[in-house]
């Protein structure tokens, strides 16, 4: 299931719909049917499905690209590097 969009993210979206000449309004996050209408004739033009919803194809399409949260850092144990001392003891072990 996709998340909703937030108000900075509609207006995003207003934005560059307006700088393509798709949207005449002013871009304030309110996501209502200008909005909609807008994403349709754009759909149209870019042989997108003409369905008015804000899926990946049509933001990559505006430039835009889906927004995911960042993935959080995984973070791998190293071991450290044997020191000279314990390798000098390991070669003076004797061999079973």
């Amino acid at each position: 299931m996709q998340q909703q969009p937030t108000v900075d993210r509609y207006r995003e979206i207003q934005q560059a719909l307006g700088e393509k000449g798709y949207f005449a309004g002013q871009p304030d996050g309110t996501w209502g049917s200008e909005s909609v209408d807008a994403l349709k004739r754009f759909q149209r033009d870019q042989n997108l499905t003409e369905d008015g919803k804000i899926g990946s194809l049509s933001l990559i399409a505006l430039g835009l690209g889906p927004r995911r949260t960042a993935p959080a850092e995984t973070s791998i144990a190293v071991e450290a590097a044997p020191s000279e001392k314990q390798l000098e003891k390991q070669l003076d072990k004797p061999a079973h």
